[in-house]
This record gives C-alpha cells, sequence and structure tokens, in this order.
C-alpha cells in the first residue's frame, strides 16, 4: 500500500429486517439514518432495549440480526491516476456485500481476516461506496452438538450470542488502499538465522485483452529493508527479478545477521521487515510486516522452542468481551488480556474456535505468548462441502495475514470436532499444512480426535474431572494424595500431548460485578441470581460466598497444574479457564473475571507459586497426620525456565497459623537442565512436638529466586476412645421431649433418610449444573463459622480445605430453609437453587440444645482422623455452649418432616 483514504467516522445507515434492501436498491438511495464506524449496531442502540433474561448468557441490550446497509462517500485526490485500489475492512461479522458508485464489486466473508475487494482504477474526485452486511447469513460454523442439546445450536465462538454475540457492524479499520502493483503476499521463514522469504506479486491492467504493463524492457527489483531489535542500522537487500506475467513469485534465500537475536517466550526479539516493489526507479508497492526468529518443532513426545523444551501452561481464549460484544483490534484491549495471563504465570493461550485480529497477534510477539490458533468453527465435518471449504479458505486466510507473527506457532481446524466424516478431513488438513508451511505444529480438533499425522494432539483425559464423571472425579473419589500424574496417558500416543480444557471449576457468582455491565451487553443472568438469593434471605452471604468457594477454586486449578507437572513427558495444559465464561450456562471457572481483572480471592503472585517456569513439587501419599506419624514426601523440581538452573538448595519450613516456623530444613541440589522434571530427594517431618489438631503450612523456597510453592498439612489426635456424644437419628416425639426437658441433642440422620437436594461433593462443581444437566456435585464447597467456639478445638478456614473431604465424603446437607438454624458450617449451594443447606448448625429448643449434623461422627472412627478430631471438639463445645436462636419444638419437627424421605 502507497495511499490510504481513511473510512472511519459516520456513515448513513439503515437496518433492513424484512429483506428489502436489493430488490429496492437502496444502494442507489439515501439511508435515512447514521451510524459510527468503527463500531456495531449493538453499539449504536439501533433496536428497542431487549427485555428477555436467561441463566444461558450475558444478554444483548440492543440485540440485532439480519442485513444492516452502510454508505458514505470519499474523495479520490488528483494525483492517483496511475494507482489500483482495494476497498479495505478489519473484522466485519457477516457476509458483506460492497457497492461501489451504484455497481456491485462483490461479496466476501470472513471471521478471521479482512475482507478486502479490489475496486480497480478511481478517476479523481467523489466516490459512493455502500456496504449491507448480513450478520444472518453465515456457513454451519457452529452446529458440532446441535443434536445433543436444543441449547447447543450455535456454539462457535467465532459468532454465538455464548461468547462475542452475532453482532453486526465492522470493528477495525476501514480504508481505501491505493498501489501502482501488488505485492499480494510475503512470508518469511526465519527458522533460523538462515531465512527464506516468499514473495507473490500482483499486476494490474485495464486490458482484458491485449495488456501491455509487462511487456517491453523494465527494471523491476524488490528492496528489502530489516530493522533488527536493538540494531542500530537497517539491513538493506535488493533482489532483481523479471516480471513477465500479471503473477510472479520471489524466492530470496538471506543470512540474517548472527547479532539478530532469536524470538523466544522469555526474550521477545521482533524484527521488521519492509518490501518495496521497485520498477524503472518508481516504487509499485510497499509491503510491512514483523517476523521473530524462531523455531517451534516436535521432538518425539515434547515440544520445543528453538531447541529447548517447553511446557505450555495455558489457558483458553474464547472471545468474551461484555463491553463492546466483539474482540479489540486496539493493542490496549490485548494488552490487557496478555498481561493478565502472563501475571497469572502462563506462555500459553488456545484461541477456541475462533482466531484474533492482527492486534492480539502484535501484542503476543512482544510478550512471548505462544498462540495456537483455530479456523472459526466446532464443526461437523465431512457433510456440508460448503462449510468444508470454508475452513480451508479460513486456514489459508489465517496463515495469510499472520503467518509471518512468532507467536503463532500452532494451527487447528477447531473444537471438539464430530461427524463420519472427521478423521480423513482432518488428516488432509495436517497433511496439507505440513507440506506447504513448516512454520508451525498442526492439529485437527482440539480435544479429539487422535491423528497419525498430527504434530500434537489435546485430549480431555489427563484432568482431574472429566465430563460426566461425576462423584468418581478424583478429588471427589479420594483424599487428596499428589502421587498421580498422567503418564498412562502420555503414553497411549507418541506425539506431544496437551491436557484439553482442564479445570472447569466454579466460583459463586461475584454479584459486585453487575455494575461493570455498562456496555452492550447486562448481566442479567446475575440480577436472577441476585433477586433469587435475597428473596431467600440470603443476599447478605454473597460476598462470603464467592470468597469460600473462590478459595476452593484456587486449591483445585493447584492440583490441577501440579499433576499436569508431575507427569514427565507431559507436554502442557489448556485451562478452562483463567477468565469466566459468561455462557454455556454461566460457567464462572475463572480467577479472574470476565473483564480480565482480578478476583479478591486469589492474587497473581499466589496462583504463579504453581504456575511458573519453575515450580517446587511433592509427591505425598495424603496431607492429614496423626499424632506421632510422620510426614514423607518426594521433592522435584519442574524446570523449564530459560536457561539451567544453577546449582543450590530448598529451604523448607513447617509454619502454623501464627506465622511461627516450628519446623525447619534444607534440600540441597546441583544445576537442573531446563526442560524436564527433576528428583530432590525425600523430604520428612516427624509430629513429634507438634499440637494436634492443628493447621500447618509447609513452604519450599528455592533460595535466591522467587520460586515457592506450599501446601496444608493437619495434625490430629491419636486414637482414642470416643468422646461421647449424644447422638439421634431421627427426631421423634421422644427426643422432642429429651429436648423440652433441657438435654443437648446432636441430630446426626443418615443420607439415605433425607429428602435429596443437591448432591455434595469435596470439589466444586464442574462447569455448571445448567450445561451438564446436573452433573454431580451441585456445590461449591463449604462457608465455615472460624468464629464458632468449635473450632478454638478443631483446625479450619472460612472455606473447604483438603482435610474437609473425609466430613463431607457421601454425605447430604441439610436444607434448613426458613428454619432459623444457627450456621457453623454452611454449604455454598449451586447459584441455580441457592439453598440455604448446612453441614452443621444448632438452635435451641425447649430448655434444651439441638446440634444438626449432616457429618457422620460415629462410624469407623479409629481410621478416619479428621471425624474424630470433629467429634472431639463438638464434646467439649458442649460442655460450654453459647448461645444460639430459640426454635419452637414444634417447628423443629416440621422442618424434620420437610426434609425427611
Amino acid at each position: 500500500m502507497l495511499f490510504s483514504i481513511p473510512l472511519e467516522g459516520q456513515w448513513s445507515f439503515a437496518l433492513d429486517p424484512d429483506n428489502r434492501g436489493e430488490a429496492e436498491q437502496w444502494f442507489n438511495s439515501p439511508l435515512n439514518d447514521t451510524i459510527s464506524l468503527p463500531g456495531s449496531v449493538d453499539e449504536a442502540r439501533k433496536t428497542p432495549l431487549s427485555t428477555t433474561r436467561t441463566m444461558a448468557h450475558l444478554s444483548r441490550r440492543h440485540p440485532y440480526i439480519g442485513k444492516a446497509w452502510y454508505a458514505r462517500s470519499f474523495e479520490v485526490p488528483e494525483g492517483l491516476e496511475d494507482h489500483f485500489f482495494h476497498i479495505a475492512l478489519e473484522r466485519p461479522h457477516g457476509e458483506v456485500n460492497i457497492w461501489l458508485d451504484g455497481y456491485k464489486l462483490g461479496r466476501d466473508e470472513s471471521l478471521s481476516t479482512a475482507v478486502r475487494m479490489f475496486a480497480g482504477k478511481l478517476a479523481p474526485g467523489s466516490h459512493s461506496l455502500v456496504m449491507m452486511i448480513d450478520n444472518g447469513r453465515f456457513e454451519a460454523v457452529g452446529e458440532a452438538i446441535i443434536r445433543d442439546h436444543a441449547l447447543m445450536g450455535d456454539v462457535a465462538h467465532s459468532k454465538t450470542e455464548h461468547t462475542q454475540t452475532n453482532w453486526n457492524g465492522v470493528v477495525g479499520y476501514l480504508r481505501v488502499e491505493a498501489a501502482r502493483t501488488q505485492i499480494a503476499r510475503v512470508d518469511i521463514d526465519a527458522r533460523s538465522h538462515n531465512a527464506h522469504i516468499d514473495i507473490e506479486l500482483d499486476v494490474f491492467d485495464q486490458s482484458n485483452r491485449w495488456p501491455t504493463w509487462w511487456h517491453g524492457e523494465h527494471d523491476n527489483e524488490l528492496v528489502l529493508t530489516f530493522r533488527f531489535e536493538g540494531a542500530a542500522e537497517p539491513l538493506v537487500v535488493r533482489h532483481e527479478l523479471v516480471v513477465d506475467s500479471g503473477f510472479t513469485r520471489a524466492a530470496i534465500d538471506l543470512d540474517l545477521p548472527a547479532s539478530a537475536r532469536p524470538w523466544d517466550e522469555f526474550d521477545p526479539a521482533i524484527h521488521h521487515l519492509i518490501v518495496e516493489w521497485v520498477r524503472d526507479g518508481e516504487t509499485q508497492d510497499r509491503y510491512e510486516t514483523t517476523f521473530g526468529i524462531r523455531d517451534f518443532t516436535r521432538d518425539g513426545r515434547h515440544l520445543k522452542l528453538n531447541g529447548r523444551r517447553v511446557f505450555l501452561r495455558g489457558t483458553l481464549e474464547c472471545a468474551i468481551f461484555p463491553l463492546t460484544g466483539y474482540p479489540p483490534t486496539d493493542h490496549a484491549g490485548w494488552e490487557k488480556v496478555f498481561g493478565t495471563a502472563r501475571a497469572y504465570g502462563l506462555n500459553h493461550i488456545r484461541y477456541h474456535s475462533w482466531c484474533p485480529p492482527r492486534a492480539a497477534f502484535e501484542v503476543a510477539d512482544r510478550l512471548g505468548l505462544l498462540l495456537h490458533i483455530e479456523t472459526p468453527v466446532w464443526p461437523v465435518l465431512g457433510a456440508d462441502p460448503a462449510l468444508d471449504r470454508y475452513i480451508h479458505t479460513e486456514a489459508e486466510r489465517i496463515v495469510r495475514d499472520y503467518g509471518n507473527h512468532p507467536s503463532f506457532v500452532m494451527l487447528c481446524v477447531g473444537n471438539e470436532v464430530n461427524g463420519a466424516g472427521t478423521h480423513s478431513f482432518l488428516e488432509r488438513f495436517i497433511d496439507k499444512w505440513q507440506a506447504q508451511d513448516g512454520r508451525r505444529l498442526y492439529t485437527g480438533g482440539s480435544g479429539w480426535p487422535t491423528l497419525k499425522r498430527a504434530n500434537y494432539i489435546s485430549k480431555p483425559e489427563p484432568r482431574n474431572q472429566r465430563w460426566g464423571e461425576g462423584l468418581d472425579g478424583r478429588l471427589n473419589a479420594r483424599p487428596l494424595e499428589t502421587l498421580t500424574d498422567w503418564s498412562d496417558w502420555i503414553e497411549t500416543v507418541p506425539m506431544p500431548l496437551v491436557s484439553h480444557e482442564i479445570g472447569q471449576w466454579c466460583v459463586y457468582p461475584d454479584l459486585d460485578e453487575i455494575t461493570k455491565y455498562t456496555g452492550v451487553l447486562e448481566a442479567r443472568n446475575f440480577q436472577m441470581i441476585k433477586a433469587d438469593l435475597e428473596a431467600k434471605d440470603l443476599g447478605h452471604l454473597a460476598h462470603e460466598l464467592m470468597m469460600a468457594s473462590g478459595a476452593l477454586q484456587a486449591q483445585l486449578y493447584k492440583e490441577e497444574m501440579e499433576a499436569a507437572l508431575r507427569t514427565p513427558d507431559m507436554a502442557g495444559v489448556q485451562l478452562l479457564g483463567l477468565q469466566d465464561f459468561s455462557g454455556q450456562g454461566t460457567a464462572l471457572v475463572g480467577v479472574v473475571d470476565a473483564f480480565w481483572d482480578e478476583k479478591p480471592y486469589v492474587t497473581p503472585a499466589q496462583f504463579r507459586e504453581f504456575c511458573a517456569p519453575v515450580v517446587p513439587l511433592l509427591r505425598a501419599e495424603g496431607f492429614v497426620l496423626v499424632e506421632g506419624g510422620s510426614f514423607s514426601a518426594e521433592v522435584q523440581i519442574a524446570q523449564f525456565d530459560v536457561g539451567p538452573l544453577p546449582a543450590g538448595h530448598i529451604a523448607w519450613r513447617l509454619v502454623d497459623d501464627n506465622g511461627a516456623a516450628v519446623k525447619t530444613g534444607d534440600i540441597a541440589f546441583g544445576a537442573l537442565s531446563t526442560g524436564g522434571l527433576h528428583d530432590l530427594g525425600t523430604l520428612r517431618i516427624d509430629t513429634d512436638g507438634l499440637r494436634a489438631s492443628a493447621h500447618f503450612e509447609l513452604v519450599l523456597d528455592i533460595v535466591g529466586t522467587d520460586y515457592r510453592n506450599r501446601w496444608g498439612l493437619w495434625t490430629m489426635p491419636a486414637v482414642t476412645s470416643p468422646a461421647p456424644l449424644p447422638v439421634i437419628t431421627t427426631l421423634d416425639a421422644a427426643a422432642l421431649g429429651r429436648l423440652e426437658a433441657g438435654e443437648t441433642l446432636v441430630l446426626m440422620p443418615a443420607p439415605d433418610t433425607l429428602r435429596p437436594n443437591a448432591v455434595l461433593g469435596h470439589t466444586a462443581a464442574f462447569w455448571n449444573t445448567l450445561w451438564t444437566d446436573g452433573q454431580a456435585p451441585h456445590t461449591l464447597g463449604l462457608l465455615i463459622d472460624t468464629g464458632h467456639p468449635l473450632f478454638r478445638n478443631f483446625p479450619s478456614a472460612t472455606h473447604t480445605d483438603w482435610h474437609w473431604f473425609e466430613l463431607s465424603f457421601h454425605r447430604r446437607a441439610l436444607d434448613v430453609a426458613g428454619a432459623g438454624f444457627r450456621p457453623i458450617v454452611r454449604v455454598v449451594d449451586d447459584w441455580n437453587e441457592n439453598r440455604d443447606l448446612l453441614l452443621l448448625g444448632e438452635a435451641q429448643v425447649g430448655k434444651g440444645r439441638l446440634i444438626v449434623s449432616a457429618i457422620d461422627l460415629e462410624a469407623d472412627l479409629p481410621s478416619r482422623p479428621v471425624a474424630r478430631a470433629m467429634r472431639q471438639a463438638l464434646a467439649t463445645y458442649l460442655e460450654d455452649l453459647t448461645p444460639s436462636p430459640q426454635l419452637p419444638p414444634q417447628a423443629v419437627q416440621a422442618w424434620f418432616e420437610r426434609i425427611s424421605a
């Protein structure tokens, strides 16, 4: 491009919901409204305020799907008579139809790249430009799972209402571009300092039958100007060539200066290239691009960046932009996204069924992030020839426009592809691209299937909770141990394996977030939750529910990351996700909100303790100790830093709840090479001198670095005779009589004697109960009143911790809605239900005291140290009770009858 005419600003505008525009030739008629571009119809509020509410996703305030017309004029200045023109639109959404001076140029559709239409020569003066964009017209990009559920009919993140929404408009640059000819493409392959550059040149000629441009003797040369980061002077290379047809290829091999730094996640050096086509001393066209010197390869089961093994610490980017409803096309928007990802220790982003605009690649280049890009589909393959062609076309456009960016290291067809034709389609796709462009790695579908030709694959099996697994998931089926890794899954395939969409652990919504939705989307789902919570007189708990469930969520993500890092040959992980997912039933799975803002229960620094280039790890059988026993763990370091970790030592300390180090030690290690898992030896801690029942924190610091990690340890008393408790399992007339007479009783009904309510597990709910059709668990952990005297003798935070597993395993919470008990341990319920659930509570009944307990404090106590400790703490509390609500006996009896099966 040698010259451009900007088209940003005010356009004439009209909606065409009845599809009348083309028949009535609106391209030749004035439009009766105006709109500002770049922007969207939603932003301009061109439709009435909507009133519909759904829990499925955020709600568009002013939605529109259909045809919309945009028109304006522009001026071509004098002196461009020998130039040819293109209309260029960055990130329109929908099928784009363009008329210039009353004649239709054509139509185009891309969900991934700019639309660019050839306009030929234009005379000086005013020209009319009309666009009709139809965001109701797309290929079937998101119909992979429509057969599974009615809610799942349009799920590709490139256009679904569950993510960026199906908006209408143009949100990037709008311009008329001019040049004498065209440098159509520049591909620079700089996998080493021995670079190869492919350049495609197009000649335009007014004559269809007797073109003259390339006839005669002419001097054509390409002038390549390299500006290397940190270098004072550019490198200029001239390449002569013969242009004797309308299309010419040039291939240039070039040794780049040894001083030009490679691009790496730790040192992302970005270099610039300007290519000019000069003919007889006159510049025909100019093309600018950036690139990096980097090589991203597969080595067996490992991924390597410039020969160094990398571990992908990734998250999904799902096109969720609540203020605009569309992705940013400026650097600032992506600096927010990628800066947050970097702050939480990530080095990798997977674009789920969409491709971002150019600005995202430019910022990722600068920040050293490794991008996995997908064509804009969550598809059924092999059944729809138009869709299959569209996928190939989109891939070509993506590589043409963004292929030089060093951050673009992986290309995939799309998410969780389906259809009987899937395997052949994907094998052909990979085969084509491996032969065509070796600058990145290729796979077929994220999640599945396993393919022979794939450079890498992602699979959902190596993670702690799988879809449909319910309470059989690892962290709901047994207490925490850190021996598990995913080696068995790694060994099933010969290529690098990345775990697919790990985590998906929910947190209760932050209802204070509602006020942040000031743009095109409104959080009516959050408003519905808030109204329901307040109607049940639980609104005052909203912040505490979020904080308690968030603390549990952070623990679960810690174990997700560590299990992967403990796996010797694992290639990486892709979290779902660092950011909340606002759709698909409202999947609040992020430790940052939909705006990429930090949530208050885990800081980036805390998250980086288990998600960083270097992470200390423990392999231990458990974290609950019995008085007189000892803790033993194998110490490891996952080391994926820029280079070797020098010889040094780990300083460990066992810290009590007052912050005092009660035991300390040191583990020395030699120099640790980068790119693997290192065994450092065994750490043993005797419980001699440690108080029981108590909580401690075991902290491992790599001395001289910022790398550390920590785990909770709990000491429980040795086996003794159970403390006496006045336990009853039903609330009959005899029990009520005892209470009225002044006795203290502990009501502990068996789960199968209670009506079903929320299915209780140790973990938070997976994804969300609406989208999973009620997959267990339904709850989000515990909210614990640690100010209650009971907890003077039982260690607990205000939230679920790993030792609570024993107390909630296979139990059923007590639904105390309207009953009036004093909560001691609440259960945080699914926000779709907001039931008032307890694990432990109390009330005065008559002259007596009733403790209600969903915890089993009687069965198998010799092998249940946490239950023994809780029983002892409760027995101690019963000796010195504090005031609690007074409830009428008949009301308590009515409550128990209501919850009994």
